[in-house]
């Protein structure tokens, strides 16, 4: 999600795009836990005759240069990685990995002038499906398949998210979800039911009308960088949809699709400048950011949120764990899809098209998803690893496990995923900056959409037709 987000789950989940963006998760994840190994079989194709011996040596020495984005979904993550690293290269003397880590602000940025020159990572983070993919499409980025077996590949999460023509173009290292929170004993104040959230849009507004004639600000969120109004497209546009082929001929152009598309995002902006008028978000949620409106939260300013799963456990710290609410978010559409749910890899790790020796970077990528590894990164940093290898059993905390539950059972998508970066952030983002902040109607924050979508036909019509094969064979 890049939650700071691309917003997620862009993206904290950009968020999500933000962190948090097009998958399918399928499958309540289970299984033993493997001893874990301080070492894994070398995954290196060469070439007939080759010994092993030389074979090894050849994915196990050199330089790594690790462009790493993930604090904002997983705080501590950083702190993570560095010291998977020092343990790497003791057990890999020859091998030396350089942490480069990078901001909301720049992950897109820099790699694209990296990609010019095709210097700087061999290994780099991006927020998952078309913020991975674009660059894909371009050839900066080298396929795992033929470096990590399909056996390793087979325990990895979310894959889908980033495969382009059958090939897996990235590997998943986390999962987050985007659950409905509650504060249990705002709403017991309110008169509410404190162990039953909202499960339909009726009940969420019923909820809210209490809430707010008692005081309480209904919902604490943030949108002066515009990531509040894109996960409202990620959550609820998907709703209106019966197949995410709806958004992706939409976005081509596709007979008809385009305006079908327009005529639920306008559906979608009614239903958001309602929430505004009718005073159940903060009345300040275009002067605060993301990060600033969940503040609200914690500190009981406000009843509910819609967060990721990391916040939740920080929150339950603050206000106590009993008073912690959690579900998925209230249904408001009537499409397909609305019952789906909305986890995601968030952001994903690939290999540089022009590393010079990418079986060096595979088997470190691989190496990560030991279980040792995995069941380090949940025990400090409470994050769900991206790997079904990880055993539910070692999540003690009740929390959690409910938050694991939601990640894990069922059908997710982050719709955010699908949108190329362009048409993300000139049209997603400042269309739900417009009707948030009271400044245009749904029928202008549309004819935004229109023109942006054209604007990127034009300006990018190579990408426009790499986005269409891969639309059609998603």
């Amino acid at each position: 999600m890049q939650y700071e987000a691309r917003s997620a789950p862009r993206r904290t989940a950009r968020s999500r795009r933000h962190s948090l963006r097009g998958r399918v998760a399928t499958g309540l994840l289970a299984g033993a836990l493997v001893a874990g190994t301080a070492s894994i079989t070398p995954f290196v194709a060469g070439a007939a005759g080759a010994s092993t011996t030389a074979r090894a040596a050849a994915g196990y020495s050199g330089k790594i240069t690790y462009w790493f984005w993930g604090e904002s979904d997983i705080p501590g993550i950083t702190k993570w990685m560095q010291q998977r690293i020092a343990i790497y290269e003791k057990l890999h003397p020859k091998v030396s990995v350089d942490l480069v880590p990078q901001s909301n602000t720049t992950i897109i940025s820099s790699f694209k002038l990296a990609a010019q020159s095709k210097t700087g990572p061999t290994i780099d983070t991006q927020w998952a499906t078309l913020d991975t993919l674009v660059p894909a499409f371009s050839g900066d980025v080298a396929p795992l398949n033929g470096l990590v077996p399909k056996s390793e590949m087979s325990h990895w999460i979310n894959t889908n998210e980033n495969t382009y023509k059958g090939q897996v173009m990235a590997m998943p290292l986390y999962l987050i979800g985007v659950p409905l929170v509650w504060n249990k004993a705002l709403f017991k104040k309110a008169g509410l039911n404190p162990n039953k959230g909202p499960a339909t849009w009726s009940q969420f507004l019923s909820d809210a009308k209490a809430l707010k004639a008692h005081g309480i600000t209904p919902l604490g969120m943030g949108n002066q960088d515009g990531y509040f109004g894109a996960w409202m497209f990620a959550i609820y546009m998907k709703q209106e949809l019966n197949s995410l082929s709806q958004v992706t001929k939409g976005i081509a152009n596709q007979g008809n699709a385009q305006s079908i598309f327009e005529s639920k995002l306008k559906s979608l902006y009614t239903m958001m400048q309602a929430l505004v008028k009718d005073g159940y978000v903060n009345s300040n949620v275009s002067s605060l950011s993301l990060n600033q409106g969940w503040q609200l939260f914690p500190e009981k300013k406000a009843a509910m949120s819609f967060t990721t799963d990391g916040n939740v456990l920080s929150w339950a710290k603050a206000v106590g764990e009993a008073n912690i609410g959690v579900g998925r978010p209230p249904i408001w559409g009537t499409g397909s899809l609305a019952s789906t749910y909305d986890v995601t890899q968030s952001s994903d790790e690939f290999i540089t098209s022009w590393a010079p020796n990418k079986q060096l970077d595979a088997n470190f990528l691989a190496w990560l998803h030991t279980p040792s590894n995995m069941a380090a990164l949940n025990k400090e940093t409470d994050a769900f690893p991206a790997d079904n290898r990880f055993p539910v059993s070692s999540i003690t905390d009740p929390l959690a496990r409910q938050l694991y539950k939601l990640d894990t059972t069922g059908k997710s998508i982050w719709l955010e995923n699908y949108l190329p970066p362009q048409v993300d952030s000139d049209a997603d983002i400042p269309a739900g900056q417009m009707i948030l902040s009271n400044s245009g109607s749904p029928a202008k924050a549309v004819a935004l959409w229109t023109t942006q979508l054209n604007l990127w036909r034009t300006e990018q019509p190579t990408q426009f037709q790499q986005f269409k094969t891969w639309a059609a064979s998603s």
